[in-house]
């Protein structure tokens, strides 16, 4: 069970929602706006306290392959040159197709 929640220890997507929308929810029945600073500073100082190591791994951005980049830098040029090529045929032939 230790090792179930030490896996899903700095998974907490939920459990802040849920903290948010309370921590929002109670500020306007003591009509205070939201978010201020005394509650921002309250949430900064917990993650201090229990998620200072819960960064993720910088994730390393790597070009595609070259055969990869190739197609999508091709497509959307001979697209464009097809979609112009359509255009000038259509204003050329515009007296039958009309």
């Amino acid at each position: 069970k230790i090792n179930r929640i030490v896996k899903f220890w700095c998974n907490l997507t939920n459990e802040y929602h849920l903290f948010t929308l309370c921590t929002e929810t109670k500020s306007h029945y003591v009509d205070c706006y939201w978010p201020n600073p005394l509650v921002e500073g309250y949430i900064i100082r917990i993650h201090k306290l229990f998620f200072s190591n819960c960064t993720l791994e910088q994730v390393v951005w790597v070009d595609p392959p070259d055969d990869t980049l190739i197609v999508l830098i091709l497509v959307p040029i001979f697209l464009t040159l097809a979609m112009i090529a359509l255009v000038v045929w259509c204003s050329k032939r515009s007296d039958l197709l009309a």
